[in-house]
């Protein structure tokens, strides 16, 4: 006789409230719920605040400069000179000059100073994507007297400039870091020295990921004179307070001297990384959502195993449940 219909024979188990039956039902829920909690929290990544990931950060010259440069010879006062980009700063200097005009400042005017001194910078994209590969800032000076040195003299140049930082990926960021370089030069300066090196980012501590730029290190407060200075226009002074800070930048450099028939001229040659590393704290949303799908992989064959044990314990009968059936 062909079979025509077939239906499947139920049974349903319910317990009281307050039975064992349904105590081991909500113990297995717990176990369901906090082994995969504990299993995902035991592994590295889980909950994981502090990341890291890799990045080539634009970077642009900003056109601003300090320069300090002294000067010192055999049986010799040692001179000092200074002048920046910042009109300020050149105007203060100035004033310094005109309280003692006879004592250890080289004060020329500023005919001869945009006369004699000379800073520029190339940029230089190799792969056309917007972004800056490489960045070659240049000083150049005359050789009409105010720099010029002699075979028995030795010029010490402090120059800070300062650039632009930007992040874009994980972390958006506007940074202003300055980079300090003390070159000196011993007997004359008719030289060509060229520093090329590379930029890196040093974090002392993580970014922090948001979806607003941070920006860091308004340049515009490095101008402002310290008074508590015994010479305001003491750059390694700034710097010392710079590199004190979360986040600056180093350049790594390797120095190339060459003797020249012209004036002083430095080469600062700076690569920009293709894949900085990056290290920053992510958002609490970023957080949870990864922490969510690595939660929910671990709680789904969990939950199953739990299941089939379960209904095994309450199919078989060993704690006591009510049973209703469709016979």
């Amino acid at each position: 006789m062909p079979l025509v219909f077939l239906t499947p024979y139920k049974k349903t188990y319910s317990s009281d409230f307050c039975s064992l039956s349904t105590l081991i039902g909500f113990i297995f829920l717990l176990l369901a719920i906090f082994i995969p909690f504990f299993a995902a929290f035991s592994s590295e990544d889980f909950w994981l605040r502090i990341k890291e990931y890799l990045e080539q950060p634009k970077v642009e010259y900003s056109n601003d400069y300090m320069i300090y440069i002294t000067k010192a010879g055999e049986n010799k006062i040692a001179k000092t000179f200074f002048y920046s980009s910042n009109n300020d700063l050149n105007n203060n200097y100035k004033k310094l000059c005109d309280i003692q005009p006879n004592k250890d400042n080289i004060c020329p005017s500023k005919e001869q100073l945009e006369e004699q001194i000379k800073v520029t910078n190339i940029p230089f994209d190799n792969d056309n994507d917007g972004i800056n590969d490489k960045i070659t800032v240049t000083l150049e000076t005359s050789n009409k007297g105010i720099i010029t040195s002699s075979d028995g003299e030795t010029t010490d140049i402090k120059l800070i400039f300062f650039l632009k930082y930007i992040l874009t990926k994980e972390v958006k960021l506007l940074m202003t870091p300055m980079i300090y370089l003390n070159i000196p030069i011993i007997g004359s300066n008719q030289k060509e020295i060229i520093l090329n090196g590379d930029l890196e980012l040093v974090q002392k501590s993580p970014l922090v990921s948001t979806t607003i730029t941070s920006q860091i290190y308004n340049y515009e407060n490095v101008f402002e004179l310290d008074e508590n200075l015994y010479s305001p226009f003491d750059l390694l002074h700034y710097y010392n307070k710079y590199k004190n800070l979360n986040y600056t930048l180093k350049y790594n450099y390797e120095k190339v001297e060459e003797n020249s028939s012209g004036s002083l001229k430095i080469n600062i040659e700076m690569n920009i990384p293709k894949l900085q590393r990056i290290f920053y704290i992510q958002s609490v949303y970023e957080a949870i959502k990864y922490a969510w799908m690595q939660y929910f992989y671990i709680f789904l064959p969990i939950y199953i195993i739990l299941y089939i044990i379960y209904k095994f314990i309450i199919g078989s009968n060993i704690f006591y449940s009510h049973v209703k059936s469709d016979l």
